[in-house]
C-alpha cells in the first residue's frame, strides 16, 4: 500500500483487484413501474426495456481489505459500450451502504460506489433469510425471503456508478465520470424463493424516488467474488 491512497503515511487501502471469499450474497429483486426509477439513472445512462431492480445484502470477507457487509439498491440500465460499439445492459448503484471505514473509501474513491455507514443485517430463521440496512434509527431497506428452491445466478452485466468529486472551489467537479466494472462470481451454492420488501427515506437518505411494483424473485448464493479494476464508460452530465 505503498502511498497508493490518503493518507500517505499510513494509506487507507491498497490498489484492486479485490478478493471475496465465501461471500454470503442475498440478492431480492423487484419490477418499478415503466419509468419510475428513469430520475434513478444519471445521463447518459438510459432504463432498460425491463423496468428489474432490487436490493443486494451480502457479508463481504475481503481478503485485501478485511470483512465488511454490504448493502444496495440497483437498477438495470443501458449504457453505450465505446469498445464493441453496442448497447449493453448494466446494474447502476443508486445506494450503497457498508458497515467499514476501509470499504466506504475504497469503493467510493475508486470506483466511485456511492458509500455511506449504515448498520447492515443476514438474519437467519431456518431457511428464511431477512436483509436489513438501518440508519439513524430508521430502517431504510428490508427483505425478506423463505428459500424453497435452487437459485441460478441471472449475468447483468457491469456494476456502474457515478464517480463525483467536487471541486475545492466550489465551482463544478474534478471527477465527474461514469465508471464500470464487470465482477466474476464463482458460485458454490443458489437458493431462491418469494420475497417480501420493506423500504424507507430517512433523515440523510432520500428513496422517495424508488417505486415497487411487483416482487420478481430472492435468490441466495454462496460464492467468491472478484472485484476488479475498472474503466470510465462515459462523462456524466450534471
Amino acid at each position: 500500500m505503498d502511498k497508493y491512497s490518503s493518507p500517505l503515511a499510513s494509506p487507507m487501502y491498497p490498489k484492486p483487484p479485490y478478493h471475496y471469499k465465501d461471500a454470503k450474497l442475498f440478492l431480492a429483486l423487484f419490477y418499478a413501474p415503466e419509468g419510475a426509477h428513469d430520475k434513478l439513472l444519471p445521463a447518459p445512462l438510459r432504463p432498460s426495456q425491463m423496468p428489474l431492480a432490487g436490493m443486494m445484502f451480502g457479508e463481504m470477507p475481503c481478503v485485501e481489505t478485511g470483512p465488511f457487509m454490504e448493502a444496495g439498491l440497483l437498477t438495470q440500465c443501458m449504457y453505450d459500450n465505446s469498445e464493441t460499439g453496442t448497447e449493453d445492459v448494466g446494474v447502476f448503484f443508486s445506494h450503497n451502504y457498508v458497515d467499514t471505514d476501509v470499504a466506504l473509501t475504497s469503493g467510493r474513491e475508486f470506483w466511485g460506489y456511492p458509500r455511506k455507514m449504515a448498520k447492515i443485517s443476514h438474519e437467519w430463521d431456518g431457511d428464511t433469510i431477512v436483509g436489513t440496512v438501518e440508519r439513524d434509527g430508521i430502517t431504510l431497506m428490508k427483505a425478506t425471503c423463505t428459500l424453497n428452491d435452487e437459485g441460478a445466478w441471472i449475468d447483468s452485466g457491469p456494476n456502474i456508478n457515478a464517480k463525483v468529486i467536487p471541486s475545492v472551489t466550489g465551482d463544478g467537479y474534478d471527477v465527474a465520470v461514469l465508471n464500470g466494472a464487470h465482477l466474476t462470481y464463482d458460485v458454490k451454492n443458489g437458493r431462491s424463493g418469494d420475497v417480501e420488501f420493506e423500504i424507507n427515506s430517512g433523515p440523510r437518505d432520500d428513496f422517495s424516488l424508488v417505486k415497487i411494483e411487483s416482487p420478481m424473485i430472492g435468490l441466495y448464493f454462496d460464492c467468491d467474488i472478484t472485484v476488479p479494476l475498472g474503466k470510465p464508460i462515459a462523462d456524466l452530465q450534471l
